[in-house]
């Protein structure tokens, strides 16, 4: 008896079914890990804006609220190096010629708003400022790192909140802190658009 059209595609039916499976399977497990890898991670974010990379830009002073004394210095310093990334070349962070008094630096509305006055007489067009919630390694055994942050572009000239968001992100146990708040922002730079790159 000669087989029939069904008795010779079932196995090759079975064996697509099979293969399509695994494809599945691979996908939803690389999926986990790069679940798994991100962390826990929050942002909200106003609507992206877009920004002349070609004007110059300022970083002026971040509120820290972290129990990390240089989490504002070293936040700056890599917001620096991502604008740059992204094809700012005009950038300069806020640095008072004169010392600054223990009531200023108790006051972060005074230090931002001469910091706002230094760029306007300097001429800058964009301003980045913020405010540093949380930067710190948890306590136990794995010591997990956690960032948090809000990140705000201003026009120098007028005051206005071009753009604003926050993100919290929490990693792995073992994972560095300076990676996680460099991906951090990373993240929250997605939300500016950035015109007139030079290559």
């Amino acid at each position: 008896m000669l087989p029939t059209t069904d008795t010779v595609t079932a196995p090759y039916r079975s064996m697509l079914r099979g293969r399509k499976m695994k494809r599945c399977l691979a996908s939803l497990a690389a999926g986990l890990f790069m679940a798994i890898s991100a962390g826990c991670t929050t942002l909200t974010s106003t609507p992206a804006v877009n920004a002349d990379a070609a004007q110059s830009w300022a970083l002026l002073p971040m509120n820290n609220l972290s129990e990390a004394p240089q989490a504002d210095s070293q936040a700056l310093t890599m917001l620096e190096t991502q604008l740059r990334t992204r094809g700012v070349r005009q950038v300069a962070v806020y640095a008072p010629m004169q010392k600054v008094s223990l009531r200023t630096l108790l006051d972060p509305a005074r230090q931002l708003n001469d910091a706002m006055e230094w760029a306007r007489k300097n001429g800058y067009r964009y301003g980045f400022t913020g405010t540093i919630n949380e930067w710190s390694y948890r306590t136990g055994a794995d010591k997990e790192p956690v960032v948090g942050l809000n990140m705000k572009l201003v026009d120098i000239s007028t005051g206005e909140v071009l753009w604003q968001a926050n993100a919290a992100r929490t990693g792995w146990g073992y994972a560095s802190l300076p990676a996680l708040a460099d991906t951090v922002i990373d993240d929250l730079l997605e939300g500016v658009h950035f015109d007139n790159v030079s290559h």
